[in-house]
């Protein structure tokens, strides 16, 4: 376990804490994300084609959903220290609809000391539909955290 002192004691990378954010995906910022990264996919950008699709309107974009879901574990760990993502995967259960608010958490699962490296930590992920209580996402991730201070490491001082 590697905790930064000016963290509160009790908010730490240990197996099972949780962490979680609430976000609406606005249609403007959501056709903005799509196209920002090259998602021309029409049912993120064509009101008449999505209306008439299995999911009765506009939906947001996999790589929106799934960044702020990664953002959200860099985030967290980045309070105790560097951290990298090393690895993820994402299962879409449901389209999430533009203007639908979600609510996205994170548990620690794991937290394995590498000597050498840092603490590689596993997560489990899910982003649920506010309005349906439906799972929209579910996902994986690894991340390392590396250690302060030890340059045999490449720690950060």
């Amino acid at each position: 376990m590697h905790a930064n002192p000016a963290i509160p004691a009790g908010n730490m990378v240990t197996p099972g804490a949780r962490f979680e954010r609430v976000v609406t995906f606005d249609e403007a910022s959501a056709r903005a994300f799509a196209t920002l990264v090259g998602d021309l996919n029409p049912f993120h950008h064509d009101p008449a084609f999505a209306q008439a699709s299995r999911f009765g309107g506009l939906i947001v974009s996999g790589t929106q959903t799934t960044a702020m879901m990664l953002a959200m574990t860099a985030t967290y760990l980045s309070q105790y220290g560097p951290s990298l993502g090393l690895r993820s995967e994402f299962k879409f259960s449901r389209g999430v609809p533009m203007g639908e608010t979600v609510r996205m958490g994170w548990t620690i699962v794991s937290v394995t000391p590498k000597p050498r490296l840092g603490d590689l930590v596993s997560l489990e992920g899910r982003m649920v539909m506010i309005s349906t209580g439906e799972l929209a996402v579910s996902g994986t991730s690894t991340a390392v955290l590396l250690h302060h201070g030890d340059p045999a490491i490449g720690g950060f001082a």
